[in-house]
């Protein structure tokens, strides 16, 4: 899959999910990243909730979305 389409993908389906909240903010974070021991950490993995409506695999980054009046 192309990433033009990806990115149209889940423009769709954050405007399906705003229309859904009515009236509000959704504040969706990623997955932080997680400490092995002392000097290493786990590979990092993204949630798929996070990647399900942004596409966006990298750390740190939260999606708010606003709902109600254009």
């Amino acid at each position: 899959m192309d990433t033009t389409s990806n990115l149209s993908r889940c423009a769709e389906r954050r405007h399906a999910l705003q229309s859904r909240m009515g009236k509000g903010i959704a504040i969706i974070p990623t997955a932080p990243e997680r400490v092995r021991n002392r000097d290493s950490d786990y590979l990092y993995r993204f949630d798929s909730y996070f990647y399900y409506l942004s596409a966006f695999p990298e750390p740190e980054a939260v999606l708010v979305l606003l709902a109600g009046e254009e």
